[in-house]
């Protein structure tokens, strides 16, 4: 059975066309849906059996760290180190929260982008020495629109990039998943980093990793031919440009300040500031 499980990270759903339960997690766990209209997460990850999926043990973690790396094919301890039966222990348990959402299909899709966001990127709680009371203080001009999210901004590469910070933006949602949450969105750099300490002044598209410009990228761009023998017919090739439609396939090409972002884009720049 421990084959027909695979990870989840954040979150699993199901619908029914009109409604969806979602369930959402703050720790990566084996997940599956077995049945129709149910959802089953494994919480003890055990299975002393070999269930003969290719990798000739059983699913024997630990809470102790016991394991049976070393032993022959098949003379896995139930309990063993190394096969030999040296370590009595529990079998690992994945502890977390399990959040809930159940509502309209485009209801839980908003709400459930928003939830994850919290749950697997929280605010970063840091200690220091007293500090003399200062006012709240806030280098973002604007807000970002609700479907955008500002993923990186760092000057850890900046000295190689004459003094550059990486800024980094992603989509947050999906096609398809909400009427206006999935559209487009169009971010205007210079209404959001507009206050002095952080006032932009120009930025250049690169590729995600920031390691060469982005128009060096499209210039070394091929489109593949498929053969002939495997070309999609003309129902699936009606399928194929629907999909392109809706997916919204062209990128927007960037031209400072105003970024556009598809949905689950991520678009990275080397910005200049004041």
């Amino acid at each position: 059975m421990a084959g027909n499980y695979y990870p989840v990270n954040a979150m699993m759903s199901l619908d029914d066309g009109t409604h969806e339960l979602a369930v959402l997690t703050d720790t990566t766990q084996a997940g599956a849906s077995l049945q129709d209209g149910a959802l089953e997460f494994m919480v003890h990850r055990r299975l002393q059996a070999d269930d003969r999926r290719g990798v000739q043990e059983p699913l024997n973690e630990t809470m102790c760290g016991c394991n049976d790396i070393n032993a022959a094919p098949g003379s896995m301890g139930a309990h063993g180190h190394e096969g030999d039966g040296g370590c009595e222990c529990a079998g690992l348990t994945m502890r977390g929260r399990h959040l809930l959402l159940f509502d309209r299909i485009e209801a839980v899709n908003e709400q459930r982008r928003a939830l994850s966001e919290e749950l697997n990127f929280p605010a970063l709680l840091a200690f220091t020495k007293p500090l003399p009371p200062r006012p709240p203080v806030s280098t973002i001009a604007a807000a970002l629109p609700p479907n955008v999210k500002l993923v990186t901004l760092t000057s850890n590469y900046a000295e190689m990039h004459g003094g550059q910070l990486l800024l980094r933006l992603s989509h947050i949602y999906s096609v398809g998943e909400h009427p206006t949450l999935s559209q487009p969105a169009e971010v205007d750099l210079t209404a959001i980093f507009a206050k002095d300490g952080l006032r932009i002044k120009g930025a250049t598209e690169t590729s995600l990793t920031a390691n060469q410009p982005l128009a060096d990228v499209e210039k070394r761009k091929s489109d593949w031919q498929a053969h002939p023998q495997h070309a999609a017919n003309a129902a699936v090739a009606s399928d194929l440009a629907a999909i392109a439609a809706a997916a919204f396939e062209k990128s927007v090409p960037f031209i400072y300040p105003k970024v556009v972002l598809r949905p689950m884009e991520v678009r990275t720049f080397l910005a200049s500031f004041d």
